[in-house]
């Protein structure tokens, strides 16, 4: 008789906390884009630290400090978009490590599709109501028949509909795509091993975008991530990890939260980050990104759980961080218009005071949703 699987079951906190530190980056993006309206300049620009300190005008060594650190903050809110691609690569890894090391699921694809399908949409169901009913969010469309084909889970053709409503949810049929394709994702990395997996789904990425950029000149929507090709590359990297993971803990474990892990996360965000531009450099833009600022978060998760009181709350936040993702932007995006005129100074605190009741909010939402789930369906 084979023995059972001697290694506990635990879950590994790095990923909930790096979850709950890239959802709040996000949402604090989407406050801060709106309350600035493209008035601060873009850290992109080669002359980005110039151009601020212009703007700020310090006097003394003491001012030119303050402009500085006020720029690192203007830029790090502003870079908040990207830590969608961790998001891409974090569910990759969680479901390829779920597999467990078979790489099949233990009761099958069907059993496994139904999990999904429940997991995803009576939330996102949930997020559509709220948005409909509640006061004080930012309604930029009106109610039509894109409301109807959204709650049925479209946010992919027409492409009106790809930024409908909450543009956030444009990760909702990112992933649902993601989701359908599992299956020969999951055959493939069996087959071709870790390595082999990611060339050939990093190759397959950079050729989709480089199609529908230069050859079809398609909508932009469709490289942001109306097509599932387009994003692949960062969904295989988690995939590849969440291999090796189950696999290869200790030394996985050691590579990717150790030095060489921050090196290596270090270098391929930087290269990630000079190759946004136009050309054919872009084709590579998320894919980099996504692997390189991975590394650099789940460092940072990581040392944010070891501060004494924060590490219960930032995994809740992790395990939440689907509800926040689906309620958070008409909230903060409400607030944020009306307070556009005030100085940055003000609307910081008055910002994270709200992140955080609708983090609560939302992730509260969540669980209750997911037992009353439970409770119906089984």
């Amino acid at each position: 008789m084979s023995r059972p699987d001697s290694r506990p079951r635990v879950r590994l906190d790095w990923i909930d906390a790096t979850r709950a530190f890239s959802i709040l980056w996000v949402a604090w993006f989407h406050y801060f884009s709106t309350w600035s309206a493209g008035r601060e300049p873009w850290p992109f620009h080669p002359q980005y630290f110039t151009i601020y300190t212009d703007k700020c005008d310090p006097s003394g060594a003491f001012g030119t400090i303050a402009c500085l650190a006020e720029a690192v903050f203007v830029g790090f809110s502003q870079l908040g978009s990207q830590a969608v691609s961790v998001f891409l690569l974090l569910s990759g890894l969680v479901l390829a490590y779920g597999l467990g090391e078979a790489g099949v699921p233990r009761d099958g694809w069907r059993v496994w599709y139904r999990q999904r399908l429940l997991r995803l949409f009576p939330m996102y169901w949930a997020a559509h109501l709220v948005w409909l009913v509640s006061p004080f969010v930012a309604r930029p469309d009106p109610v039509d028949w894109r409301f109807v084909a959204s709650f049925l889970g479209d946010r992919v053709w027409p492409p009106s509909l790809f930024y409908y409503a909450v543009p956030a949810w444009w990760f909702f049929g990112c992933i649902v795509q993601l989701y359908l394709v599992f299956p020969i994702l999951a055959a493939g990395l069996r087959r071709l091993g870790p390595g082999v997996f990611l060339v050939v789904c990093a190759a397959f990425t950079i050729a989709s975008r480089a199609i529908l950029l230069f050859v079809l000149e398609a909508n932009g929507n469709f490289v942001m991530g109306a097509f599932f090709g387009s994003r692949l590359w960062e969904f295989a990297a988690g995939m590849s990890i969440g291999w090796m993971l189950r696999r290869h803990r200790e030394a996985t474990l050691r590579i990717l939260l150790g030095p060489t892990g921050l090196a290596l996360g270090v270098a391929i965000y930087a290269l990630g980050f000079l190759s946004y531009r136009p050309g054919w450099s872009f084709t590579c833009t998320d894919g980099l990104v996504g692997m390189g600022l991975f590394a650099i978060s789940a460092q940072i998760a990581r040392g944010l759980l070891l501060v004494p009181g924060l590490a219960r709350p930032l995994v809740w936040v992790g395990l939440t961080s689907y509800g926040v993702y689906l309620l958070h932007q008409p909230y903060l995006n409400f607030a944020a218009e009306r307070l556009r005129e005030l100085p940055l100074g003000r609307i910081v605190p008055m910002g994270l005071t709200l992140l955080g009741l609708v983090t609560l909010g939302s992730g509260l939402l969540e669980k209750l949703v997911d037992r009353a789930t439970k409770r119906v369906i089984g």
